[in-house]
């Protein structure tokens, strides 16, 4: 918490921070037109919070996931569910996300050889 107060206490830090949230209209935009033209064909691993108050708590399903499938080819996208963790996985369960990276990384080296 104490490193985002001094970032956010920084000067121009809350501007920046809010043009990651003022950016999205047109981040949507991009990912509709992109995911008519080309889409990801390399292997993909997406985390997703199981806890967002500011939408009323748990939330079933993955909300990442669905946005992402439709950007992937195929079934090259694997889904995981982050127990207890709201939209800051890796401040909020660093744990967990170093376990998804060694298991994604140790299974595509695996199929390397």
């Amino acid at each position: 918490m104490e490193e985002f107060v001094g970032h956010y206490s920084a000067a121009g830090g809350m501007q920046a921070g809010l043009e990651y949230y003022r950016a999205f209209p047109q981040d949507a935009k991009d990912n509709i037109e992109l995911a008519a033209t080309a889409k990801l064909t390399m292997p993909l691993l997406v985390l997703s919070g199981d806890i967002y108050p500011a939408l009323g708590g748990d939330i079933p399903g993955s909300m990442t996931l669905n946005s992402i499938q439709s950007l992937a080819l195929g079934t090259n996208v694997q889904g995981v569910i982050v127990p207890y963790s709201g939209q800051r996985i890796p401040e909020e369960r660093p744990d967990f996300l170093l376990d998804q990276l060694s298991k994604l990384f140790r299974n595509k080296n695996n199929e390397s050889e």
